[in-house]
C-alpha cells in the first residue's frame, strides 16, 4: 500500500492582544483571534489503518477537489483569551492579615467558536448512496436556509438541521450536493479559577492552601450531533466533550 499526500491548506490568522500592567494587586491580559482554516479533506489524526483510512476521502472518484474543499476539522474563526490576576494587599492588623491579607487570586476564561462537521448518507447502496463502494457519501441537500447553522444544544438540534432538510442520492449520482464542513458544533466556553495564600512559619518554613476549579460554571459543551441520516437518531446531540465542575484543594508544608 502505497500513501501520499496530495492535498493542499490555507490557514490565515491575526491576533490582538491588550496587556494590562500590575496596578493595585491587579494584572491582566485579553487576547482575541480571528482565523480562517480551509483544506481539501486533510487529517493529521490518521493513522491509514482500519475504518481512518477513509477519513479526507472525496464521495466520489470524480471532481475530487471540488467537492472535498472546505473548512478544515479544526477550523474555529473566532476565540477570545481573558485571564486575570488579583492580590488582596497587605493588612497591618495582625489578626485581619492572617484572614484576608496577601490572598492571590487568578481566574481564566476562554471563548471560542465549535469546529465544523459533515453529514454522511450512512449506506453505500441503492437510494442512500452512489454504489461506488466508498462510504462516505453526503445527502443532497433540500432546504439552503439550514447551511452555516451551529449545532449545540441538544433540546433544538433535531429543529436546526431536520432530516426534511436532506435527501438521498440515486445510484446513477456521482455525489450529493452537500458541500463538506458545513455545519458547526456549539461555542467551546470554560471559566478556570483558583485562590491561594502562604503563610511565613518558624525555621524558614511555610505553609500554603491552595483551592482551584476547573470548569468553574459547570457550563457544558457538546459534541457532535449525530451525522448520519440513515440513522434513527440523526441530529440528536447525546454527549458532551467535557466533564462537569471539578474542585481541588492543596494544603502544602514547605520546610
Amino acid at each position: 500500500l502505497r500513501v501520499h499526500n496530495g492535498s493542499k491548506s490555507y490557514f490565515d490568522a491575526a491576533r490582538v492582544t491588550l496587556t494590562v500592567p500590575q496596578a493595585h494587586g491587579f494584572s491582566g491580559e485579553v487576547s482575541y483571534w480571528f482565523s480562517k482554516a480551509i483544506d481539501f479533506g486533510t487529517d493529521y489524526t490518521s493513522t491509514v489503518s482500519g475504518t481512518t483510512n477513509r477519513q479526507g476521502r472525496s464521495p466520489s472518484q470524480f471532481f475530487v477537489h471540488d467537492s472535498m474543499k472546505g473548512l478544515a476539522s479544526f477550523d474555529q474563526p473566532h476565540a477570545l483569551l481573558v485571564r486575570g490576576s488579583y492580590q488582596t494587599p497587605r493588612i497591618y492588623n495582625r489578626f485581619a492579615s492572617t484572614l484576608v491579607g496577601r490572598w492571590s487570586l487568578n481566574g481564566v476564561w476562554l471563548l471560542k467558536n465549535g469546529t465544523p462537521f459533515t453529514l454522511e448518507t450512512g449506506a453505500d447502496g441503492p437510494g442512500f448512496g452512489n454504489v461506488d463502494g466508498q462510504q462516505s457519501d453526503r445527502p443532497s441537500l433540500v432546504d439552503p436556509s439550514v447551511l452555516g447553522r451551529t449545532i449545540g444544544n441538544p433540546d433544538t438540534s433535531e429543529q436546526l438541521m431536520p432530516r426534511s432538510a436532506f435527501g438521498y442520492i440515486t445510484p446513477d449520482q456521482y455525489a450529493g450536493n452537500l458541500g463538506r464542513d458545513v455545519f458547526r458544533r456549539g461555542k467551546i466556553t470554560n471559566v478556570n479559577m483558583s485562590i491561594e495564600r502562604s503563610w511565613t512559619l518558624p525555621y524558614d518554613s511555610a505553609l500554603q492552601l491552595r483551592a482551584e476549579s476547573v470548569n468553574l460554571f459547570n457550563t457544558p459543551q457538546f459534541d457532535t450531533p449525530v451525522t448520519t441520516l440513515s440513522s434513527p437518531t440523526f441530529a440528536k446531540i447525546t454527549n458532551t466533550l467535557n466533564g462537569g465542575r471539578v474542585f481541588h484543594f492543596r494544603l502544602q508544608l514547605q520546610f
